[in-house]
């Protein structure tokens, strides 16, 4: 009976003591979830180099911040991103500087929206490329061959639809063709298909259309140096660029073209340290090699002050901790 007693004394104690550890366990998960800083990074559709850029991001910097979690979120592109943005959708974002300029200003896209004071940057992603793209076998040579034609410009909210609009527009072309607004993936497959005569895409390479190259060969549509002043005159924020031949396996030419910068941005709200600390991974020479492996222009991650300046948009908090942390004096025309 004495031991009897004992038995349930000590299978009481041990119930207690295992209640007691597993609520342990469950506050420190709670804790630890609660610690944890949630952020939404807001890419492109499939068949975008957006859509692949972001999930590789939000891989690199998962497996490298235990605090952190980010989620890549597909959206329609820059303009997407930015309108999401406005509404608290995206807590960090990739951005055209024309979008970012609009947006942060209020004008263009944004006209009669307001400003919107909560957008910070943090650094410059790559130099993208606007590129018009035909089958080998199409009678279009040049922009001017573009009129009457079915053309896949991007889908309603990116960034390359904005872009081909201001271009076409600013050539005198916007109204003398039919513009398609497809996705990225589908632009391709209408490109193979027929059913387009040309798809105009922002950023090199594009999935969509490496996509195509398996089973056609493509061409490039360029303009010339006047339909390329023409453009920027209309629209300072782009400039003259060469896109270096190879991007694309069936041109083997460099080609001329209008480009912009690509920006990752962030609402001002995201903690600083949140920020920094993204900054520290994907900034690390180490990354390099990975990130490069996800989109060749990732090799081209740099602070872009000189371009952030000109948009007349302050750097995030976080993005001034980690630049200043590394040494690098920040202008004073971009602090928060």
């Amino acid at each position: 009976m004495r031991h009897a007693k004992l038995f349930r004394k000590i299978a009481c104690f041990s119930g207690m003591f295992f209640l007691i550890c597993t609520l342990t366990v469950i506050g420190t998960a709670d804790n630890s979830l609660a610690a944890r800083q949630f952020v939404r990074l807001g890419g492109s559709n499939p068949g975008g180099s957006w859509f692949i850029i972001a999930g590789g991001l939000s891989s690199l910097l998962n497996k490298n911040l235990t605090d952190v979690n980010v989620t890549p979120v597909a959206t329609g592109g820059s303009a997407d991103n930015n309108r999401q943005a406005r509404k608290d959708g995206l807590d960090v974002w990739l951005t055209h500087s024309l979008t970012a300029y609009d947006n942060y200003h209020g004008t263009g896209l944004f006209e009669g929206k307001g400003e919107f004071k909560d957008y910070r940057m943090m650094f410059g992603v790559y130099e993208s490329w606007h590129h018009f793209v035909v089958l080998d076998d199409s009678d279009i040579k040049s922009m001017s061959d573009l009129k009457g034609k079915r053309i896949a410009v991007g889908a309603a909210g990116s960034g390359a639809a904005v872009n081909s609009e201001n271009i076409l527009r600013a050539l005198g072309l916007w109204d003398q063709l039919k513009a398609e607004h497809l996705t990225f993936d589908a632009s391709g497959r209408a490109l193979a298909n027929g059913q387009v005569d040309a798809v105009s895409l922002s950023s090199a390479p594009m999935a969509a259309i490496v996509s195509v190259e398996a089973s056609h060969k493509i061409r490039l549509i360029a303009l010339t140096d006047k339909e390329i002043k023409t453009v920027m005159k209309k629209f300072p924020a782009y400039k003259k660029a060469t896109m270096p031949a190879k991007v694309y396996k069936s041109w083997d030419k460099p080609y001329p073209c209008i480009a912009f910068q690509v920006y990752l941005a962030a609402n001002q709200n995201v903690d600083a340290g949140v920020v920094s600390q993204m900054m520290g991974v994907l900034m690390d020479p180490a990354n390099a090699t990975f990130l490069g492996r996800v989109h060749r222009q990732l090799k081209t991650i740099s602070p872009a002050f000189d371009g952030i300046e000109g948009l007349g948009i302050p750097l995030h908090p976080g993005a001034v901790k980690y630049y200043k942390e590394m040494g690098k004096s920040v202008p004073k025309k971009i602090m928060p």
